[in-house]
């Protein structure tokens, strides 16, 4: 089967439009009979002169180039980092934001380019959805350089494991940060379920659920702030349970190429406390 484009040529050069019909698969065959039913030599010479005239064409004639085709520009992916070069760097951008500063400019039209066609982010961030903790602005992080997964009070569903598992397995992260924030409403409300057996129903009762162990641990230990506490618990019960939720992840830490690890953002400082 040839292309049509390749047709097109051979029509432009004064071939029969039936035949070339014929060849593509979309016509009928030409007919080689005579009114009376009778197969003629004329007939059946034309139809073989017709196909040696296209066959001639058609070997001559180049694929036609798609004008819309764009020649990708060669993109130099970053080059793999290490998983303690990789907090290391997310140490160093906290600590520019934290001095209210800023080494992130909004990104070209050439970088966005680039990124339309693959990522390799350096890190990945379990994070609260809390708007006043965004991973990029925190670390100082520009597109394409975190992988972010975010969930009222940094709890981790089957959904959320396999976004990890993904970036870490398909886009080579070498870390995992579980980040959790001071003040936290999530874990704010499982404490009041714990400890106030306050009425939460529905998909709000779903939310803290998984945060409630985190409360019970903390509080066996009589802080003076349970919610904070708790918070900080619950970062390292979460960053805990993933290093063995997943075999992938146990495979690529034992190999030492991936850190999973817990932290918490002050809101009123801006710094992140980091729990390695």
């Amino acid at each position: 089967m040839v292309s049509r484009r390749m047709l097109l040529g051979a029509l432009a050069s004064g071939l029969a439009a039936p035949a070339l019909a014929w060849a593509e698969g979309d016509g009928p065959t030409p007919s080689v009979l005579t009114r009376k039913g009778r197969r003629t030599r004329r007939a059946l010479k034309t139809q073989a002169a017709d196909k040696a005239a296209l066959d001639k064409t058609l070997a001559q004639v180049k694929p036609l180039e798609d004008p819309d085709a764009v020649e990708p520009a060669e993109v130099h992916p970053p080059q793999a980092v290490s998983p303690d070069e990789a907090l290391g760097r997310l140490k160093q951008g906290n600590a520019i934001f934290a001095r209210g500063g800023s080494s992130i400019v909004l990104p070209s039209m050439v970088r966005i380019a680039e990124l339309s066609r693959g990522q390799k982010p350096f890190a990945v961030i379990v994070g609260c959805s809390d708007s006043r903790v965004g991973p990029e602005l925190v670390f100082d992080c520009n597109l394409g350089e975190l992988f972010v997964v975010r969930v009222a009070g940094s709890t981790v569903s089957q959904e959320g494991l396999g976004s990890i598992v993904y970036a870490v397995e398909h886009l080579g992260a070498p870390l995992v940060v579980v980040l959790g924030h001071t003040k936290c409403g999530a874990v704010g409300a499982a404490v009041d379920v714990a400890t106030k057996h306050a009425d939460l129903h529905g998909s709000l009762l779903n939310m803290v659920l998984p945060i409630i162990p985190a409360v019970l641990e903390a509080q066996e230990k009589h802080p003076a702030d349970l919610q904070d506490a708790a918070i900080r618990q619950n970062v390292r019960d979460v960053a805990a349970r993933l290093k063995v939720a997943d075999g992938t992840l146990a495979e690529k830490q034992a190999e030492g190429r991936l850190k999973i690890v817990s932290a918490t953002y002050d809101l009123a400082s801006g710094v992140v406390a980091f729990d390695a």
